[in-house]
This record gives C-alpha cells, structure tokens and sequence, in this order.
C-alpha cells in the first residue's frame, strides 16, 4: 500500500491500515493526490484550477474527478449547486456516511461493506470505545420519541416532535443507513436515515438519497419505529441538521460500547420519557421486549394471574417509544419524567 492512503486516514482522525484500505479502493492514486492537497474545513476551499496548478493536472481532469470523490463522500463542495471550490472532508465519520450511504456508484458495493465491516471490526470499533473511555465528553446523540408515543401530551415541545422537526425544514431527504448496509447484524429497514437542508441538498445532487416530503417523513419515522428502530438526533434542541434511526445490533454509536462493556449513555442522552406498563392491560405478548433495544424491559410474575407481564426497568429506558409502538393491548403508555433542561439549547456536535 502506497504511504498516501495511510496520510489521508490520518487526516481523517484515524492512521489505521484498514481506513487506508478503504480509501485505496474508492480512489484511484491521482484522486489520492487531489485529496491530500485540499483543504479540510476550516481551511480555504480550493478550485480544480488552483488544484490543477499545484499538481500539474488538466483543470478539466481535477474538475472530473472532484466530481467522483463528490459521489464517493471524499470531496465536499462549498455551493452545492455550483460545485467551483472544494475541500477535504474533515473525519471518518463523514467519509463512513457519505461513502456507505453512496454504495451505488461502486462498481461492488459488497467489497465496499466488506472492507468498512473488517475495518471496524479489526481497528474502528476498539478505537471509537477508546475514545469513550478516555474522554468525558457530552453524548453524541439524543433519542427522540416514536410521535405517536407522545402524541398528545402537554408537555410535549417542538424540538422533541417530529411532526415540528420535520415542518421547520426547508428540505428532507432520506438515504440508506450505513451502519445498517455494511454489519447486516438485523433485518430492520435500511432507507430510513434523513437529512435536512443543506444535507439533504448533497444527498440530492450526489445521488445518495432522495427528497422527501413532511408526510412521506412521518411515514418514514412510523415504520423505522414499529420495527424497533431508534429516532436519533444531535444532543441540543437547535442544530438539527441530519437524524438517525438506529440499533444497537449495527449502530457506530453503540456497537463499540455494546463490544467493549461502555455504558449506552456515553454516547446518547435519553429522551425526556420514559415507557411505563399498566400490568393489568399487558397480555404477555413480549413483543415489547423484541422491539427494545436498551433491555429495559422484562417480564415479571404478577398476583393473580398465571400470565407473566411486562415490567420496564427505569434506569436502563431511553424513552424511544418503540415498545410502545408495537402494544396491540396499549399497556404502555409515555410518561415525561425529565424536564426541559435536560436537553440544552446549543451545544457541540463533531462530525463535520
């Protein structure tokens, strides 16, 4: 492997022979050039011309292939419409989405999986646990309730809502989960991760996603919650840019911590609910407990009946909402148990 593949991973957060490995197959060893020499963000984007004059390149051969990279989550341009100046992306996590999420402009998508599961499973995820164990930083990621869940309670505020979520973005799109396309630990649905605005916009123009409108949104969040999936979003209530459904079978953000024995909530911040079972109502189907992913829910015996019921086990709920979405007897209710400060009204969020 030649030493530039090895520099870009650097740069990207992380010198490891399987990130290097991945870079090597998406790019050819000029587009490796054009990468290492623009800029990451907050760095001055470059055009191909001036990209072209440092490395002795045809503008027209730079302009090309930023247009590759562009499709491969390796290069991101400042007007997304325009596409004149460029720069590098800054972290793993980026390319990881924007490459996962853009399977279809690889001629193998499967090489491309493979490559990014042996990658994590050899370095990514041991390195991400470490992360979480050396540093005390703030979770990453915030769980929002299934809508329905919360549907029509008092307490319930705008940045905690779907239904508000979606309708304060100018535009959505939705793409393929890329935790979920390269583990294939589940069978969840894999076209449920949206993004908003300027987000959605590169999704759209790079041909990883495609636009949605708030109801196909709503529908989107119904089905990725009834099938056990968990609606995530930035940990503050005023930088929602992208969104997340997730599941600790494949999730980057909980598999490290589910392999290395790390607290879930070092890397997400709870929703304000919390599920609560009427035991009287529960008729022991235990389909809660198949759609939980926090194990926080169990089943227990009760006075006076043979049946076993459910009992949720405070400490470990992160207020998702999905048990909720499966209980045909509707023994489970949400109930707001965290104030509003819980959640802050700006904050810190590094993965551009």
């Amino acid at each position: 492997m030649e030493e530039i593949y090895l520099n870009i991973a650097e740069r990207l957060g992380h010198r490891a022979e399987g990130l290097a490995r991945i870079i090597e197959y998406a790019t050819s060893p000029r587009q490796a050039r054009i990468i290492m020499e623009m800029n990451q963000p907050p760095g001055p984007a470059l055009t191909a011309e001036q990209l072209g004059e440092k490395l002795g390149f045809a503008t027209r051969v730079v302009q090309d292939d930023l247009e590759d990279l562009f499709r491969k989550g390796l290069a991101f341009p400042v007007n997304i419409e325009e596409r004149r100046e460029w720069r590098a992306p800054s972290t793993f996590m980026r390319v990881h989405d924007a490459m996962l999420s853009g399977w279809a402009v690889f001629p193998d998508r499967q090489r491309l999986f493979e490559l990014w599961k042996r990658y994590d499973e050899q370095e990514g995820y041991e390195m991400i646990a470490s992360l979480f164990k050396q540093f005390d930083v703030p979770p990453l990621m915030r769980v929002i309730p299934a809508w329905r869940s919360v549907l029509d309670d008092p307490n319930l505020q705008s940045w905690e809502d779907w239904r508000e979520i979606f309708k304060g973005m100018d535009l959505i799109s939705v793409v393929d989960c890329p935790c979920r396309l390269k583990v294939g630990a589940c069978e969840r649905p894999i076209n449920v991760c949206m993004n908003f605005n300027r987000n959605a916009a590169y999704d759209i123009a790079s041909g990883h996603g495609r636009k949605v409108s708030v109801e196909e949104a709503l529908q989107i969040q119904d089905e990725a919650s009834t099938a056990g999936l968990i609606g995530m979003v930035v940990p503050n209530a005023r930088q929602m840019d992208h969104m997340c459904n997730c599941c600790s079978d494949c999730c980057y953000g909980l598999v490290p911590l589910k392999l290395h024995d790390i607290s879930f909530d070092k890397s997400w911040s709870k929703s304000r609910y919390e599920a609560m079972v009427d035991q009287e109502q529960c008729s022991g189907c235990q389909r809660c407990i198949d759609n939980c992913n926090f194990e926080a829910i169990e089943m227990v015996s009760v006075t006076g009946t043979k049946k076993l019921k459910a009992r949720v086990t405070p400490e470990k709920c992160f207020g998702c909402g999905a048990c909720y979405m499966v209980c045909e007897p509707q023994a489970i209710a949400m109930a707001c148990v965290r104030p509003e400060s819980h959640v802050p009204d700006t904050g810190f969020f590094p993965y551009e």
